[in-house]
């Protein structure tokens, strides 16, 4: 099926490209380029869910210094990813066009990465462990930069018009998630459980990061085989000077990535982190959730079908409700689902009542889901309008500017996903700090032929709910100020949509066809 229409270059010519009017993407294109988000949020949700956990409470590194590192190498993070960025947008344009060579390049080294990162050392020194975890994620970080621009910068070369580029990032969110929950689900109901009982812990994550990087393998050789770059648009030489020049330039670029950034730092806060909940929440698994941990995958799919729900139907949606609408309404649904997770595991302080500890354990996990419900929407509503924005703010920078600098400008999204963890990662390690949480240590029982757990601190004790109480403070509540104060920005700054967006737009179109 194909539907919309849009512009293709046929040849280049002197001052400009020459278009010839094309009929809009197809849905082998939509789904050969969408399935790269398999792979990239099956490492980001290896990483930003199961690593800091493995460091922190199984390989019992301090959890404020591994937040002070992860914080800066973010913060480095936000200088290397316009460098890189600039890198691939002055790269030659081959046979396989700008991107795809890029895009295989960033999942080979991602892969070693993740091998790397969850290989689970024995030295005695812990400035050598804390040194090395740390430098793996240094190295991990730029590896997914060079995976990931190059795969939103595509978006303008196989889509041109709005609808076509809704129908694409509609999907590749839709399917990009469902990478996150078969990572996750594999993880928590059957590789950690599985493989710790035999080989331990470690070694269990280690097979996990494998897991992961075989995803990204996979899923990104596809889209970098079978995806062409279907628009050949204009595309300035920009010297890495000059980098920052064009955010300085382009307000709405800007309006764009203040407000997205403090909405997808609140929603990390309160997803990326749950799993600690799962662990030292007795009633929702306790350490029994390394054997239970099935309890998480039900979570996910109750909570991940709000985010489906958002994702498949967002076309239909955005002719129901103005973009800017819904985008707007995904500020106030995830602040709400944050206050209701909060009541909810506020909630389980409650006594069992006439219900048995293991019905009243499933019980709870199918009322967070529920209350999460809200939260998943709006994380999905705002992924998909997100990535439209970045594409339209490309359009408005050349507009503006004259220069069309794709890679530049989407390295943005790349950016966010970046800064967002490193905001949740510094409020989550104050809040696991304060929460005085204890590590978790293995023994292998030779009567059971197994390894066993139990915390470092109070072998086999409960952890307290005032300590669980404080967990949750800074999961969903902290964070919603940031989500007022992100509508706040989106509702004063970003005016690019409706009647002005498409007179910008026309516009762009008709300078490229004088060319």
């Amino acid at each position: 099926m194909q539907c919309g229409w849009g512009i293709m270059a046929d040849r280049k010519e002197q001052g400009g490209v020459h278009m010839q009017q094309q009929k809009g993407i197809s849905t082998l294109t939509t789904v050969t380029y969408s399935v790269s988000a398999v792979g990239r949020e099956a490492t980001l949700a290896c990483v930003n869910i199961f690593f800091l956990a493995f460091l922190n409470i199984y390989m019992g590194l301090d959890v404020m210094v591994l937040t002070a590192a992860f914080v800066l190498i973010r913060a480095l993070d936000s200088l290397t990813n316009p460098l890189l960025a600039s890198v691939i947008n002055n790269s030659r344009r081959g046979r396989w066009g700008r991107y795809r060579p890029w895009m295989l390049i960033g999942a080979v080294t991602n892969c070693a990465a993740l091998l790397l990162m969850f290989y689970p050392i024995n030295v005695d020194s812990s400035i050598l462990r804390h040194a090395y975890y740390i430098a793996m994620f240094l190295v991990w970080g730029l590896t997914f930069t060079i995976l990931d621009v190059p795969t939103w910068a595509m978006i303008p070369t196989i889509a041109n018009s709005t609808d076509d580029r809704n129908k694409v990032t509609s999907l590749k969110g839709l399917v990009g998630n469902f990478g996150g929950f078969i990572l996750i689900s594999l993880g928590t109901s059957l590789i950690i459980p599985v493989v710790a009982a035999s080989e331990g812990v470690g070694w269990a994550h280690f097979v996990l990061g494998g897991a992961a990087a075989a995803m990204v393998l996979l899923f990104i050789s596809i889209t970098a085989l079978f995806t062409k770059e279907r628009f050949e648009l204009p595309e300035d030489k920009i010297p890495f000077k000059e980098v920052f020049k064009i955010f300085r330039e382009n307000d709405q670029l800007a309006a764009h990535a203040i407000s997205y950034l403090l909405l997808l730092s609140a929603i990390m806060t309160a997803m990326e982190q749950q799993i600690y909940l799962f662990i030292y929440y007795g009633d929702m698994g306790g350490l029994g959730w390394l054997s239970q941990g099935v309890g998480y995958m039900v979570f996910s799919i109750i909570g991940g079908i709000g985010l489906g729900f958002s994702m498949m139907f967002y076309q239909l949606i955005v002719k129901k409700i103005p973009r800017e609408k819904a985008y707007g309404a995904s500020f106030f649904l995830a602040a709400f689902g944050m206050a209701a997770m909060f009541l909810v595991f506020y909630a389980m302080r409650l006594q069992y009542g006439p219900y048995g500890r293991e019905i009243a354990k499933w019980i709870n996990v199918v009322m967070v889901a529920l209350a999460s419900f809200p939260f998943f929407t709006a994380s999905g509503l705002s992924q998909i309008g997100s990535a439209v924005m970045a594409a339209d703010t490309t359009d408005y920078g050349e507009w503006k500017t004259g220069r069309r600098s794709d890679s530049v400008i989407f390295s943005v999204q790349t950016l966010l996903a970046k800064l967002s963890t490193a905001v949740s990662t510094l409020i989550i390690g104050i809040g696991i700090k304060a929460a005085r949480l204890p590590a978790i240590t293995q023994e292998f029982n030779h009567a059971v032929g197994e390894f066993e757990y139990r915390f470092v601190d109070e072998a086999g004790a409960a952890v307290s709910t005032g300590a669980l109480d404080i967990l949750r403070l800074f999961m969903f509540i902290v964070p919603i100020p940031l989500c007022i104060l992100g509508y706040y920005v989106y509702k004063k700054k970003y005016t690019l949509y409706g009647a002005r967006y498409e007179e910008i737009k026309r516009e762009v179109d008709a300078r490229r066809e004088k060319g």
